[in-house]
């Protein structure tokens, strides 16, 4: 046996691969950044001689560095005769007053399925590893997610197939060193600007020191949260009626404690895009005095409804809802939609409650005013972090009823500018701007959203 074939990583990636690569399309996307985790998978499929298309991104956040990322990847490629597709994102003008992360994950994501779809490929391959898989579940517990999603990533998830995901770090670092594998190194992440460079960089050092086989002990919390899903799992089939409804006694006799749990997995399993705010959760009390026909908001566009002897989710989604397209030569004079007035004026020193001022100059026209959706996120005025679109809306106290009618201004890039509290609301309050579009002492003219008297 030669020093691969007798290698840990090398007997790891073999044995995923007999099970996940065994079908008669074993045709795959790999994600190759240039880093060592993703060179050692590349390295790993050559040597495999698994038919792989290469995606590598260059969002060109490093200048020379990430064409040297680039570079390297194509020409390893060509070296060992793999086909190699280079894309180049844009960061300076796609990312702005986003989350860089975030939009580079979602931008690569849809390319990868994108490729495959048009490559009839079968998996995407991702180099995540164990100890990417202990930051995931370190930050699922500190971001207060409930006990079923500590379970972290799987190695095969749809499909999504992680075949370095049970070897850490530093195997894969003494592999590439050993089987002298190129690779380089993203200086980006030894910042720690991002919460998983802070955990990596910060916590992991002490962690190791204070508290040896601390990641063994943590990766156990997954075999508990794979024994709380299935509890949830087996108690959501003795309350269910049918495969979207819940029979409505058996559910609140339930504990409720374990209420929340339960009705979530439903919702999860009814396959209903719709992010659940942590306000619905808390005021699951509600439903007891539900009378049948009545409904309790969930999202945006769904709700859970009481008929009779069940509850069930309903779609309140309908093509007439309002969805308009705002151009900046449209807010010359006062345009009205919906109820509000849009406007543009030089800024005054003279600031008023019941218009919401944004500086013009941070938003990206067209703007699209719309009805806000699950999974809607922005930046509050004032916050340094982004919100559920759904929680602000609870905690400025929106009554249930009307939380659906809330509308989103939309910057062409993606970004909500604004959040516009239902027009019928008997509070002064207009709604909430966006901290990326707040008025500074360079501000020079506001868009200026009111109601209409």
């Amino acid at each position: 046996m030669s020093k691969f074939e007798s290698s840990p990583i090398a007997k790891e990636f073999q044995q995923q691969k007999q099970v996940h690569l065994s079908q008669p399309n074993s045709r795959v996307i790999a994600g190759v950044s240039g880093g060592p985790d993703s060179m050692a998978m590349l390295y790993l499929l050559h040597r495999f001689d698994v038919e792989t298309i290469v995606v590598h991104c260059n969002y060109q956040l490093r200048g020379e560095a990430s064409d040297n990322d680039q570079k390297l990847v194509e020409d390893i490629c060509m070296h060992w005769g793999m086909e190699c597709v280079s894309l180049r994102f844009d960061s300076k003008m796609e990312a702005v007053g986003k989350n860089f992360q975030d939009w580079a994950r979602y931008r690569r994501y849809v390319a990868f399925e994108e490729l495959r779809n048009e490559l009839e490929a079968g998996l995407v391959l991702t180099a995540h590893h164990q100890d990417d898989q202990l930051e995931t579940i370190l930050q699922k517990i500190l971001r207060g997610a409930g006990l079923a999603s500590w379970r972290g990533m799987e190695v095969i998830d749809g499909v999504l197939f992680r075949p370095l995901l049970n070897i850490s770090k530093a195997e894969i670092m003494d592999f590439v060193e050993e089987f002298n594998i190129p690779y380089r190194i993203d200086r980006t992440n030894e910042e720690s600007t991002y919460a998983r460079n802070f955990i990596r960089n910060h916590w992991f050092p002490d962690l190791n020191r204070l508290f040896p086989g601390w990641k063994n002990n943590l990766l156990r919390v997954t075999d508990r949260s794979n024994e709380f899903f299935a509890m949830v799992g087996w108690m959501l089939n003795q309350t269910r009626e049918g495969k979207k409804q819940l029979n409505r006694k058996k559910f609140l006799d339930l504990p409720q404690d374990i209420q929340p749990s339960i009705l979530l997995e439903f919702i999860k399993e009814c396959e209903i895009d719709a992010e659940v705010s942590l306000g619905f959760l808390e005021n699951l009390d509600e439903l007891y005095h539900l009378e049948s026909g009545q409904k309790l908001q969930i999202s945006g566009e769904h709700f859970i409804q009481r008929d009779r002897t069940v509850f069930k989710i309903v779609d309140d989604s309908s093509p007439e809802k309002i969805h308009y397209k705002i151009y900046e030569d449209q807010i010359g004079n006062s345009l009205e939609i919906n109820g509000f007035a849009f406007y543009k004026e030089e800024i005054s020193e003279q600031f008023y409650n019941k218009i919401l001022y944004l500086d013009i100059n941070q938003i990206a026209f067209p703007l699209t005013l719309r009805y806000w959706k699950s999974g809607d996120r922005f930046q509050p005025f004032g916050m340094g972090g982004t919100q559920l679109v759904s929680d602000h809306l609870t905690n400025r106290k929106i009554p249930s009823d009307l939380k659906k009618d809330a509308l989103v201004l939309e910057s062409f890039d993606g970004t909500i500018c604004a959040l516009i509290f239902p027009a019928n609301l008997k509070s002064n309050a207009i709604g909430t701007i966006s901290e990326t579009v707040r008025c500074t002492s360079s501000t020079t003219q506001t868009l200026k959203i009111r109601k209409v008297d």
